[in-house]
């Protein structure tokens, strides 16, 4: 890799790095800043249906109590009528009570109770029957047994089976009477609330009114308490006489929480794109960096090729596919320190083409590259893997033996010197086999690398001029 862009290299990583890391920054502030707000909201919305709760359920409580204050005005008019026109028949007193209940929503009917009499209906309560009309009376005569309420009205409820509720409200006629008289009202509770409600609760506000622990309304959305959640909810008491009613309220959805709650959305809809786009902007910064180290990737490897290549050039001989003079002094240097150091044994072979200048002259040069070719591989055959073989100089090769004893490495010489070579150059008149002529040295105290290679290589020409001279003899001997 070249010193400019090992340079460049860190200097872009470092800037998208910072690029990057600023835009997560800037992503974790704008969410931090959204999720902030989208709380102030939430807590603005839950203040405002706090407070629009509490005014709706105080409006509501007064509204309930002028309900019944006019449910008594009723009364109140039946009793003037009784006593403006003075003694009246009994058939008279039942059509004043019969207009009453044809003109008043929830009245059920109407009687007259007299101090130590049952009570006398004027207008048989609807839907009632006898034994629930008997427990109406008997309830009513409990109520009025003391002398002090027959001097002040009075209002009550009674539950009769099964589980209906009724509304008692008691006028006493004005004096002078006999024997105390008082007006009874019944009134029927769960229809006159759910009119109430439907009419008066214009926001969806889950309302449910009990007296002690008995419901009675309650409204389709109220929320029960389920396992560890609490609905909120605001009461206020209800006081008429003695009914003491609980009014109860759970928080509902007004204007000012809709209004919110629809900010929030848009809020939560802006930082949403607002993260997608920082989202998208980081995406594209990281395709961008992973784009330009797939680029610088494949520089380097291309770069790497080329070094490569550039290396086997410089230590690969072309012609014969063998390691080169250079790659082999390397080697040679490296096996001769390694066996000095710890006194390994240690061969050197220079072997030499006999005649190829022969072949050269009478085949031409590409018959010659062909010879050495052929003797390359011959000799790679005939060696170990372990041995270290190159093309050491025009027709000359040297091999170096690691681990070799004198007597292995003569062996291995022996054994080259008998090969004949055979190919297409022998059809050329003049040629035959091609021989090869072996040195041998072998490491020494005294010896340095340059001069184990030296003496390989006066052994090869000793051992080429001793070939010779016994071809000579052969020759002569034959003549």
């Amino acid at each position: 890799m070249s010193p400019q862009l090992s340079a460049w290299l860190p200097h872009v990583h470092s800037r998208r790095f910072r690029q990057i890391l600023i835009t997560c920054l800037l992503a974790c502030s704008v969410s931090a800043a959204l999720l902030g707000s989208v709380m102030v909201m939430r807590w603005r919305a839950e203040a405002a249906q706090r407070k629009d709760t509490g005014v709706v359920l105080t409006q509501a409580s007064q509204q309930l109590l002028r309900a019944f204050q006019s449910r008594r005005g009723t009364l109140t008019l039946l009793r003037d009528a009784f006593d403006q026109a003075g003694n009246l028949s009994a058939e008279a007193q039942k059509a004043l009570a019969d207009s009453a209940v044809s003109h008043t929503r929830h009245l059920l009917g109407v009687g007259l109770s007299q101090s130590g009499q049952p009570l006398a209906w004027l207008r048989t309560p609807a839907r009632t029957a006898r034994e629930e009309r008997a427990r109406l009376a008997r309830a009513v005569s409990q109520r009025t047994r003391t002398a002090r309420s027959w001097r002040v009205p009075s209002t009550f409820t009674a539950t009769i089976p099964p589980r209906r509720t009724l509304l008692i409200m008691l006028e006493p006629l004005p004096n002078p009477r006999p024997s105390h008289q008082m007006l009874v009202g019944i009134f029927e509770v769960e229809p006159l609330l759910s009119d109430f409600f439907e009419l008066t609760l214009q926001q969806p506000f889950p309302v449910q009114l009990l007296e002690g622990e008995r419901v009675l309304y309650q409204s389709a959305g109220w929320q029960r308490p389920t396992g560890d959640r609490r609905p909120t909810v605001t009461e206020e008491t209800v006081r008429l006489d003695a009914v003491h009613w609980v009014l109860q309220m759970q928080p509902g959805t007004t204007q000012t929480a809709r209004t919110l709650s629809w900010f929030n959305a848009l809020l939560l809809t802006f930082g949403g794109v607002i993260i997608m786009a920082i989202g998208v902007i980081i995406w594209l910064l990281a395709m961008r960096t992973r784009l330009l180290q797939r680029a610088v990737s494949r520089r380097t490897a291309a770069l790497r090729r080329a070094m490569e290549r550039l290396r086997q050039l410089a230590t690969t001989d072309e012609l014969t596919g063998l390691s080169n003079r250079r790659a082999f002094l390397e080697r040679w240097q490296f096996e001769y320190e390694r066996a000095t150091r710890y006194g390994r044994p240690l061969e050197c072979l220079v072997i030499d083409v006999d005649g190829f200048k022969s072949i050269n002259d009478t085949a031409g040069h590409p018959m010659g590259d062909a010879v050495l070719k052929q003797v390359a591989q011959d000799l790679q055959v005939s060696l170990r893997q372990s041995d270290v073989l190159a093309r050491f100089g025009g027709d000359e090769f040297i091999v170096a033996l690691p681990e070799t004893s004198v007597a292995q490495a003569s062996l291995v010489a022996e054994k080259l010197r008998k090969l004949r070579l055979r190919g297409p150059w022998e059809r050329f008149p003049g040629l035959g086999p091609v021989r090869l002529s072996v040195g041998l040295s072998h490491l020494q105290p005294h010896l340095t690398a340059e001069q184990v290679i030296q003496q390989a290589d006066a052994d090869m020409y000793a051992s080429r001029r001793e070939a010779r001279k016994e071809s000579t003899d052969v020759v002569h001997a034959s003549s």
